[in-house]
């Protein structure tokens, strides 16, 4: 489970920000939207408004890679670059390491782990185990100079010698079989990442989670469930391989016989056939990538992911959570982690530009952060926990729009601009 992330120093991002999963002490949705670990209480769900190049997605942007360096950073050789952007708009900045740090429970353990990194090398790394009262070290690393404790992180030892300086120490130890490098790994490994219309591209629909779940019985039939009652007009699903035959180019005039690419899967979305009356008289096959909408093939693809992380207890991170879905169909996502009938461990971190789902009665003021940037092009972000005027009772949607929480555009009567010039 997450308990915060923080970033500074990379793209829009100038000095750290912190997103924070600790539920504070406030009483609202606390059986729904809150879940005990140990002795922490933790949100199910954490949503970042603002305006557009706000520095919303940048924050999601930090945490995937965070996430995509601590899983593959082991694998570049020593002349790749690492694919950190420090904040350019400041001389200082432009000159300095991003910043990257995360504490999570795991098995439940506290941890804490952090890195600093150049595009050229990691200049500083850690790893804490975070107690009630203390906080110890499990390995600390200054460039190339590392201070480990082998009695936690075992099997470790020379591994600091077998570490490239653009390569993520972690990461090493995952691929050198160190047991708790393992379980930290299979946590990162575990989050399930959503961006936004990319997962409308037709050429990777075939290929979605969602598609590879529907083999398991107890998955097809939550997919069809969720598919029938979410008022799409579909009566059922199915998803069948075809095997795609083999294909042919013609080059310089000769035609060349390439080998089959194997099976493809194709999803069917049956629909129910009237006739005048209203009577059902049968059923139509709707071809999901072809006669669906983008809202419904968007629905179908990240229903795998949903549902795995909510039977898994994982995290999910979906940028432009609400684009192409009517704002109920919104809430009834959101309203599958915060839920007090289904019990799981899952969290949900996205962005949402819908106001409409900024909603009492679903989410709690600590679950909403405002992003935005400030006189020096640099995104922040408050929590709505933190203004007075946000108050228990409050219309949070109709008070954001109304600029009383800032995080909102301010657009200028566009009109303006295209008035007939007199001349």
């Amino acid at each position: 489970m997450l308990v915060y992330f923080k970033v500074g120093n990379f793209k829009s991002i100038k000095d750290p920000v912190v997103i924070n999963f600790a539920a504070t002490a406030i009483s609202e949705h606390q059986e729904s939207n809150v879940f005990e670990k140990g002795k922490d209480d933790l949100l199910k769900t954490v949503l970042l408004y603002g305006p557009n190049a706000g520095g919303k997605s940048k924050i999601l942007d930090a945490f995937l890679l965070y996430r995509r360096l601590v899983l593959n950073s082991v694998l570049r050789h020593s002349t790749s670059r690492i694919a950190v952007e420090a904040f350019l708009l400041n001389v200082d900045t432009a000159k300095q390491p991003s910043l990257f740090e995360a504490e999570f429970i795991i098995n439940r353990r506290k941890y804490r782990y952090g890195f600093e990194a150049y595009k050229s090398h990691i200049q500083k790394e850690w790893l804490l185990e975070v107690k009630a009262t203390t906080t110890s070290s499990i390995f600390l690393r200054l460039e190339q100079n590392f201070k480990i404790d082998f009695k936690t992180f075992q099997n470790a030892e020379g591994l600091e010698n077998k570490c490239s300086e653009n390569v993520l120490f972690l990461s090493a130890a995952d691929q050198w079989n160190v047991p708790l490098a393992k379980q930290i790994y299979g946590w990162f490994h575990g989050t399930h990442t959503i961006r936004g219309l990319d997962d409308l591209d037709r050429n990777k629909s075939s290929n979605s989670r969602t598609n590879r779940l529907f083999e398991s019985p107890k998955y097809r039939k939550a997919i069809n469930q969720m598919m029938k009652h979410a008022d799409l007009g579909i009566k059922s699903i199915d998803v069948l391989k075809e095997e795609s035959g083999d294909q042919t180019v013609v080059i310089d005039g000769t035609r060349y016989k390439l080998a089959s690419s194997g099976p493809q899967d194709k999803v069917i979305a049956k629909h129910d056939v009237y006739d005048n009356a209203g009577n059902v008289v049968g059923e139509e096959d709707f071809g999901m990538d072809v006669q669906e909408s983008d809202g419904t093939r968007k629905f179908y693809n990240m229903l795998g992911a949903i549902l795995y992380a909510i039977k898994n207890g994982h995290l999910v991170i979906i940028d432009e959570i609400d684009a192409r879905f009517h704002t109920l169909l919104t809430k009834a996502i959101i309203k599958l982690f915060n839920s007090e009938i289904v019990k799981s461990g899952a969290q949900l971190f996205a962005v949402c530009h819908d106001a409409s789902v900024m909603d009492n009665d679903l989410l709690r003021r600590d679950q909403i952060y405002i992003v935005e940037k400030d006189n020096f092009s640099s995104t922040k972000v408050v929590n709505l926990v933190e203004y007075k005027s946000a108050r228990k009772e409050t219309p949070l949607a109709k008070n954001y729009l109304e600029g009383k929480y800032g995080g909102i555009p301010f657009i200028e009567n566009l009109e303006n601009f295209l008035m007939n010039d007199e001349e």
